[in-house]
């Protein structure tokens, strides 16, 4: 109950996965204000969801908050699931990068399904390679550092083999691409425009760059979608 923010609304959106779900808090938080809508969100840092049974560093959480989903969705009930995507450390991590985790996930969509519930999945989102303290212009520095940004397109092209398997998923797990929120001009930087940090690490977004930007687009997709 401490993960939830009760509202009078029936529905209740859940979150889902490891720290690229908890980086979305601020989101969370403003579609609960902006809707009177539930809110539960449970994430595990390192630990994808749905769990995957050889990651022992997990344990059982996350297999004990998919029972807890599978119990409690309701008709009408929305399952936010966002993780980070493939990436070369840890060796062993498996998120959507081989059959196995597709299918837990496909298995985890159609009991949804049966419920009367829709899963949303977040897309990847783009990593650097850098501090964001390097890459934020100081009175007495100018930026220059090129790794502190990145074209839409190359990133696109980086993770090609992960849309491609995105693209393969059934129609009831519906599918959200957050670079329209958060890359400008087919450039996708550390900073917005106005130099304002988007992230606060390597990979993982401020809530600044929730709040101004992925929140907004994030509810206009749920209404587009007819999810809300």
């Amino acid at each position: 109950d401490k993960c939830k923010i009760k509202k009078g609304s029936i529905k209740t959106i859940y979150f889902l996965g490891n720290s690229h779900t908890d980086h979305l808090r601020e989101t969370h938080y403003k579609i609960s204000n902006k809707l009177n809508i539930s809110i539960d969100g449970n994430t595990v840092s390192n630990c994808v969801f749905p769990p995957d049974p050889d990651e022992e560093k997990c344990g059982d959480i996350q297999s004990i908050l998919q029972e807890r989903l599978l119990n409690k969705t309701r008709s009408g009930d929305i399952i936010v699931i966002s993780n980070r995507y493939d990436t070369e450390e840890p060796k062993d991590y498996k998120w959507l990068t081989d059959k196995e985790s597709t299918e837990r996930l496909n298995d985890f969509a159609k009991k949804i399904a049966l419920k009367g519930g829709k899963i949303v999945l977040f897309e990847p989102t783009p990593e650097f390679q850098l501090s964001i303290h390097n890459c934020k212009e100081e009175w007495f520095r100018t930026l220059t550092n090129k790794n502190c940004n990145i074209r839409e397109k190359v990133f696109r092209k980086e993770r090609e083999h992960i849309y491609n398997l995105l693209d393969q998923l059934p129609e009831n797990i519906i599918l959200y691409d957050p670079l329209k929120a958060i890359c400008f001009n087919g450039e996708c930087s550390m900073t917005d425009k106005l130099g304002r940090p988007l992230y606060k690490d390597k990979d993982h977004f401020t809530d600044f760059a929730n709040s101004m930007y992925i929140y907004e687009d994030f509810l206009r997709f749920l209404k587009d979608k007819k999810l809300i």
